[in-house]
């Protein structure tokens, strides 16, 4: 690495806390990172760095709190900066970054979770509630599976608040139909969040259809060939020799006349 810590704190030992302060969280983590040897994982580390300054501009990268996950990190956007300016120039630009890396570079692919909230900041770090649920977001499948099939070196989870307050206010460089819902279950978590592969918005699409759950009710399939319906216009009971016991009875061969029995 090339000497890159996290920005001081503002606290004055491991006990003191701050009051909470909104910002916009970004949690990124590198792709197949352990299965690397330790010389090749620094190289990374220090690439996922350089890429991260380039993107946000160094004066812009100075201002943001961070902490070093080892295989990824944690940011904090201060409230100043807008939510806007993550979505629609900081990331674009990290994207453009990772492409233009050399094939003899160490492959540097990342998931990323982008959050806002209330943070907290104390002598130990950065924590609170939107934290650990940005980190959720960034651990969870369809964001591992996006980044798992995209030809890509990104993928992108955003938040409902991210996706209200940015995906669909209209700003440049952020297309809303390229943005697709996906359920986020980790752990305790359980969250809606909008899910974006940059270059790709057909994996998006397919990862949020595959993942919808199916409708229920009566109309939720079409009218399928073939099987055995039964339905009583009272009780309907199947023993364990076929008998059946109700009043008006229905049987649906599929394509075949109904036919009617009245008890």
């Amino acid at each position: 690495m090339n000497g890159d810590r996290p920005r001081q704190l503002p606290s004055e030992g491991p006990a003191a806390a701050g009051p909470p302060a909104h910002a916009t969280l970004l949690v990124a983590d590198i792709e197949r990172f352990s299965s690397r040897d330790g010389a090749d994982q620094m190289r990374t580390r220090e690439a996922m760095y350089g890429a991260f300054r380039e993107a946000f501009t160094e004066p812009v990268w100075a201002s943001c709190p961070h902490e070093d996950r080892g295989d990824g990190l944690l940011v904090v956007v201060p409230q100043q900066i807008p939510k806007s300016v993550v979505l629609s120039e900081f990331l674009p630009r990290l994207d453009a970054v990772l492409g233009r890396r050399l094939r003899s570079d160490p492959p540097l692919r990342m998931r990323i979770a982008v959050h806002a909230g209330d943070v907290r900041f104390d002598g130990n770090g950065i924590g609170g509630h939107a934290v650990i649920r940005t980190f959720r977001m960034c651990d969870s499948e369809p964001l591992r599976e996006a980044l798992a099939t995209t030809r890509g070196d990104l993928a992108l989870l955003v938040s409902g608040t991210i996706h209200e307050d940015v995906v669909r206010g209209g700003y440049p460089n952020v297309t809303p139909q390229s943005f697709h819902a996906v359920d986020v279950h980790v752990k305790e978590t359980s969250l809606r969040a909008w899910l974006h592969v940059p270059g790709d918005p057909d994996t998006a699409r397919r990862i949020a259809e595959q993942a919808a759950p199916r409708p229920a009710g009566p109309d939720a399939d079409e009218p399928r060939s073939g099987g055995v319906s039964l339905s009583a216009g009272g009780d309907l009971r199947l023993g364990p020799h076929a008998n059946v016991a109700g009043r008006d009875l229905r049987i649906d061969g599929g394509a075949r006349t109904p036919r009617w029995w009245r008890r």
